[in-house]
């Protein structure tokens, strides 16, 4: 189907209160060492004043590389995140945290016969005007609208049966959760919900050796950690002392299908029991 025409879609400015707090303090390390240099009356110089230009550029660079992510390079992060997945046209999809749909949307527009669906608690500390009507407004104007499902929930506990999608995907969402056994058990339920035989696809700048380490537990052997480009694996690093790497991580569920397992179709969870006979029809 194709996108509906008119204004860009906007995915929102990622951490904005960061990315503003990143400004003024740059500008207000740069506006001292200015005055430093200046040599005003009662201002040290010489090396303080270098500092602190070294640190305003700094600052300013981080903040101007997560305006940019914001803007154009997580379009491109999504696309290959996405490519590294095997399609089919028919999946059923999860987007965990899917804030204005940027990961939910791109996997829509691969579908032909399957099923997106996007879950948040909607921060808009992490995401700027993330809000549920943005997401479905992204939706309509990418033609993806009567494929997208968008849902209330939290990556701790999804809303969903074990064993309910071929494919889970997320984007810079998991390093959000607070402490180390929450991000776990966030990463035990992505493993959970998803098929035997499912794949998975994350996208993150903290903690992804751990996810990698939970997925592995959770019956994804081949779970592994990818570099994500040159600029945000090793110089993103350098600009951030070290703060921030992103990876993407992948695997697939081992095992076949057997005994109950759901299947989900439009907003509703059916289980194996409850399939029709040869010319019944699935309860929707």
């Amino acid at each position: 189907m194709a996108a509906t025409s008119g204004p860009r879609l906007d995915y929102g400015i990622d951490a904005p209160r960061a990315v503003f707090a990143l400004v003024v303090l740059g500008a207000a390390s740069g506006l001292a060492a200015l005055c430093m240099g200046l040599g005003l009356p009662g201002l040290p110089g010489g090396l303080a004043a270098a500092t602190l230009a070294v640190l305003a550029a700094d600052l300013l660079a981080v903040a101007a590389a997560f305006l940019w992510y914001s803007r154009a390079g997580k379009l491109r992060q999504r696309d290959r995140l996405l490519d590294l997945l095997r399609w089919g046209g028919d999946e059923t999809v999860l987007d965990v945290g899917c804030g204005r749909g940027l990961l939910l949307i791109g996997a829509a527009r691969r579908l032909s016969g399957g099923r997106a669906v996007g879950v948040d608690i909607w921060s808009q500390v992490d995401l700027s005007g993330n809000r549920p009507e943005a997401t479905r407004e992204n939706a309509r104007r990418e033609g993806v609208a009567g494929r997208v499902e968008v849902w209330d929930g939290d990556a701790r506990h999804l809303p969903f049966a074990d064993a309910t999608f071929d494919v889970v995907v997320s984007s810079l969402v998991l390093h959000n959760i607070p402490g180390q056994e929450d991000r776990r058990r966030a990463v035990r339920e992505v493993a959970r919900v998803l098929k035997p035989g499912g794949r998975v696809a994350l996208l993150d700048l903290r903690h992804t050796g751990d996810y990698v380490r939970v997925l592995r537990q959770c019956g994804l052997a081949d779970a592994r950690r990818l570099p994500a480009g040159f600029f945000f694996t090793w110089l993103f690093p350098l600009l951030t002392w070290g703060a921030v790497r992103f990876y993407r991580v992948t695997g697939n569920k081992g095992g076949r299908s057997t005994g109950t397992v759901s299947v989900y179709k439009s907003g509703n969870l059916v289980t194996d029991s409850q399939r029709p006979t040869q010319g019944g029809q699935l309860p929707i």
